[in-house]
Formats: structure tokens, sequence, C-alpha cells
């Protein structure tokens, strides 16, 4: 029986290169490696800045705590988020003293249906987090139109979706900051961490601080040592030890952004084996349609999936052998790791925050109806025939 993970991490000589030279040169914190990650990583995504960190969660969690201190936000403020997403999206606005107010979903994108934001819009909303789901943008160019006409910010989360693009236009742009993930299981995996983009210098440097424990921006790693002259070097002293805000320790070390840097190099190559796969095993499906909605992609959008979304379609939960909770333990019983659509309604971590009282029929419907199963680099057409046989074979 063959194995079908979620993920896989790319490992190649210029890897194993580097990590070789961190070890060499016994430089464990922020350094070259972690600033070569970031420079090449906000260029692929028309920005300014990159900001690396220990996860997409610390990421998102930066961005929020740095806007509310930048704009006097209040405890009780409210951030419109889809009701379909990663629990870090969520957490992160309680974890600040936010309020999330959910939006459902588009069925076809599974990221916030543009169309239904403004309902959700009060006098105490502050910003729009689109969540660009499984690697597929949200219509982020309507987003955009929408805040702009109330005054609120857009903080794009792309932990699932880095190198993609709507309207020729690179996630991570749109707003003003995006957050990455490179998680084991991502496009660009390192085991942990993440990336900040934005093209907000003022910003920037407000949330390297935030990461680096509220550090003065004056002395933000051991490199400003190189920098100092003999008249600065009482400044320098005090700055090292001079903390400005109740920051995090949210810092990414250069063993990871090394891993980063070497995949970021071949990240072209990365994309076009998944959007290969992708495309393979969609022909392979396209006969299932009666039961599976299958991902569906825009002419102006370039996609990097995270993984391969499914939703078993009305017409096939009519048959009570084909439930969710049927299809994804007998995937998982032939070796197809699967995880539920990322639901947010139902999690008892919320069980008090009222979102169950909702209404949010896609949402709910993609709770009962949803999962997703891995589509990266390291699949070969052996391995995705191996996948569509098994699901087709769960329908006989």
């Amino acid at each position: 029986m063959r194995h079908i993970p979620l993920g896989s991490v790319y490992i190649s000589p210029a890897t194993k290169r580097y990590v070789s030279e961190i070890l060499r040169t016994k430089r464990l914190s922020y350094g070259p490696f972690c600033q070569k990650f970031e420079q090449e990583f906000a260029k692929l995504h028309d920005c300014s800045h990159g900001l690396v960190c220990s996860s997409g969660t610390a990421a998102l969690h930066t961005i929020l705590a740095a806007l509310k201190i930048r704009y006097n936000w209040q405890d009780g403020d409210e951030i419109v988020v889809p009701a379909i997403t990663f629990v870090a999206t969520i957490n992160v606005v309680l974890q600040i003293g936010l309020v999330p107010v959910l939006v459902d979903v588009d069925k076809n994108s599974l990221a916030i249906d543009s169309k239904l934001i403004t309902a959700k819009i009060t006098k105490r909303t502050r910003a729009i987090i689109p969540v660009h789901a499984f690697g597929k943008p949200a219509a982020i160019d309507q987003i955009v139109t929408i805040a702009r006409k109330h005054k609120l910010l857009i903080v794009e989360d792309c932990c699932e979706a880095i190198a993609a693009s709507h309207q020729q236009k690179k996630v991570g742009s749109w707003g003003i900051a995006g957050a990455f993930s490179t998680y084991s299981a991502h496009v660009i995996a390192t085991g942990i961490g993440g990336v900040i983009t934005t093209n907000d210098t003022t910003l920037a440097t407000l949330m390297r601080s935030l990461i680096n424990h509220g550090r003065n921006t004056n002395y933000l790693s051991i490199d400003d040592d190189d920098k100092i002259t003999k008249n600065k070097l009482p400044t320098l002293i005090q700055a090292r030890f001079s903390f400005e805000h109740l920051g995090f320790s949210y810092r990414l070390s250069e063993l990871e952004a090394a891993v980063g840097l070497s995949q970021l190099e071949v990240i072209a190559k990365i994309l076009a084996k998944r959007q290969k796969n992708t495309a393979f095993l969609l022909k392979k499906l396209a006969d299932l349609t009666e039961f599976l909605q299958l991902p569906q992609f825009e002419k102006d959008q370039v996609y990097t999936l995270l993984a391969f979304p499914i939703l078993l379609t009305t017409e096939a939960l009519k048959n009570p052998r084909w439930q969710l909770d049927a299809f994804m333990l007998y995937l998982e019983f032939n070796g197809i790791e699967t995880r539920p659509l990322l639901p947010i309604i139902g999690q008892p971590a919320y069980r008090n925050c009222g979102f169950s009282q909702t209404s949010l029929p896609v949402a709910k419907y993609c709770s009962r109806a949803g999962c997703y199963f891995g589509m990266h680099q390291a699949l070969t057409q052996l391995d995705l025939k191996y996948v569509s046989n098994t699901i087709h074979s769960f329908f006989q």
C-alpha cells in the first residue's frame, strides 16, 4: 500500500551546503541567511520588506499587534474573518483582545465571500483578513474596494499561498501586510517558520521590534554592533537591553532560513510540479463531479495549491454510505492522509464565542462535506493514479 502524505520537504545540495556553512560559522541566531531569505521572499511577492518569524501564526499575531499599537485600536474592536480557515486566524484576533466577526465563504473558492462582507461591517470594524485558502487567491480586488470604501485595513493571510497571484499582483502585496507560513506541509517547508511582507517601512520597523521582544529599534541584531562608531558606543550599550514595546520571542534561526532560502531558489520548479500534479488529478477525477466538487481556478489567477480540497456533493451525501467520515476513513485506511476542511464553527475552543449562532450555511456545509489531502511536488503520477483509483473505488 502506498503512503500519500500531506506534504514533503525539498532538500537539495544547496540546502546541505547552507546548513553546513551555518554549523561551520556557529552563527545560529538572526544573520545573513535570515536576511537573504527575507530579501528574496519580499522580492518574490513584490514587496519592499520581508520579516522572518517563527510561524505563520506569529506573523499574523505580530501584524495585528503592530496595527493595534499604531492605530490605537481598543479591546473589543472587530476584525472581519472567513468562517473557513485554520484556527490561527481566529486565535490571534482573540488573543490581542479583538473580536473576530465571521463571514461565510464562497463555495467555489472556499475564501471569504466578498458579497457578504459589507453587511458585517460596524462602527467598530478595523480590518478584514482575507485568507487565500489552500493556495487559491481570494477575490482580493473586490475586498480592497470594500475596505477603501469603509476605510478599513487589509491583512492578508497568505499562509497557504506562497507565490500565488491575483490579476498579476502577488498575494501579500494587496493589503498593509501579509502573513506567510513555512510549516512542514507548506509550499516552502522549513519545519517551523513564517514571513511577513509589507511595503510600509514604519510598520516593518515596529513589527521587527515586536518579533524581537519589543527591543529598541536602534538595536535589533548583533549586526548593528558593526555600524556603531566609538562616539555612539554608550548609546548602543543602552539600546541592547532597552525594550520599547511588550513584544514576543518570535525569531527564526539561521537553520530554518537556510532551508527556506534553498527552496526559494528553485520555487519555480516546485510550483510547476505542484500545478502539473493538480492538473493531472483534476483530469483523473473529472468523471466524479456528480459526487465531488473539485478545486476551481480563474484564468487571472496563479494558484499554488497547498493541498487538494474537495467537497462531497449533496447528491453524494444522499447515500448513507458516502458520508464525510466514511470517506476520510477510507482514504486513511488506504494510506492517504486527510484533514477536515478547516471548520471554525463547532470547535470546542470557541464554545463561548457565539459562532454557532451565526448563519453560515456554506461554512456549515463544508464542515460536514469537505476534506483535503496532499498535493505537492514529491508526488509521482503513480501516486496520483493511486489516489484517483482509491477515490473511484469508494464510490463504486
